[in-house]
Order: C-alpha cells, then structure tokens, then sequence
C-alpha cells in the first residue's frame, strides 16, 4: 500500500471528497488528509500528526510506502507572495521550502519507512484571489514556474537520497506554460482522469 498523507490534495489518490479528513482507500493507496496545511512549516506544525497517524496504521514498513503530499498552497499563493515581499527570486524561495519540507521525507525514512517524493500539480487557471478560503497569488504562468521548479527540485533531492520520485505536473501545462483544467475536479484539486496519468506512471516508477 502507499499512504498519501498531507492536505486535501491527498484524497485525489482515493478519489474521496477533498475537505474529508476521513482515512480514504482505493485499491493500492491510502489517503489522510490532515488539513489546510502548506509544506514551510510541515515539520514544526505538522510532521507529529503523520506520526501519530503511521503509529496509529501500525503498517508494516517492509513492504508499505510513505507519500507525503503538500507544497500545491505553497505554489498558489505563499511562495509567490513570499517572494514579492521580500524581493527574492522566486525560484530560490521554492528551493529554500523544499529544502525545509525534505528534512520530514528524511525523518521518515530514518524511522523505517519507504518513501515516494510527490511532485505535486500545476496551479489553477484562475486570476488573483484574495478570498482567504480560495486564496491565489498572481498569474498563472508564474505560480507554474514556481510549481515546475518544485517538482524539478524535489526530484533532485530524492534523486540524490535515492527515493522514487513521481511526477505528472509536464503532463498537466500547455506549450504556453498554463495549466490544463480538464484534468481538474474544480479550481484546484486533480480529478480522476489525472489519476489515470498518474498511475499509468507510478506502475512503471515501482516496476522500473
């Protein structure tokens, strides 16, 4: 089984309804979702919940996998924002996020458990948002710039750690950089025809 445990991004791997916070399963995955949560302060304010949760599980560590999926709010709107406001490269910010949110797929690893690095999804299409429940930071082409490099970057991480790494984040932006929102369930979350992409890719991940 793959435990996906994270935000509401993490019911996509079940198909379940992206505000539940209920333990969700579809054939080889399990999705917890444990929150509005964004992947900066992960390790602080939200690494002990996974644990609680694996410990809960009680899964065996032999022959189970660990996703942990967070960084698409990052991407929307605090990455971007973050950067503005302190006039830092966009890019550099990303990896400085990254850098931080790794450090909870190491801890995991040095506790026992086979982890996969999630290279999370495009950003919506939608324009700039203020609304505190929907909240979107710029224009898309740039919160894509910012995604892609986080899927880039996390995968070198992995890459250097030797953790599998999956990504469909190519497969869901156009030739001008803008997201394609037919693989989408609503403004932001991933519908069920980008599982058929992503799975399609895990099996030759897990099998290569």
């Amino acid at each position: 089984m793959i435990y996906c445990i994270g935000n509401s991004h993490a019911n996509f791997f079940t198909g379940t309804d992206p505000p539940s916070r209920y333990k969700g399963e579809r054939g080889q995955f399990v999705s917890k979702s444990i929150g509005p949560i964004i992947a900066y302060n992960f390790k602080n304010n939200h690494f002990p919940k996974v644990i609680d949760f694996l410990e809960w599980e009680n899964i065996d560590k032999s022959e189970n996998y660990v996703m942990l999926v967070v960084g698409e709010v990052d991407c929307r709107w605090h990455l971007p924002k973050q950067a503005q406001i302190n006039q830092r490269c966009e890019l550099e910010t990303t990896r400085e996020c990254v850098d931080r949110f790794f450090e909870c797929i190491c801890d995991l690893r040095a506790l026992g458990y086979h982890m996969i690095g999630w290279g999370g999804h495009p950003s919506t299409t939608a324009s700039h948002s203020d609304d505190p429940y929907n909240p979107i930071f710029g224009d898309c082409f740039t919160r894509n710039r910012i995604s892609l490099e986080w899927s880039r970057y996390l995968g070198e991480r992995c890459l250097e750690n030797s953790i599998p790494f999956l990504s469909i984040i190519e497969d869901l932006i156009d030739e001008n950089g803008l997201t394609r929102m037919e693989y989408f369930r609503d403004y932001c979350h991933l519908g069920e025809n980008a599982f058929t992409i992503m799975e399609k890719q895990l099996l030759g991940l897990l099998n290569g």
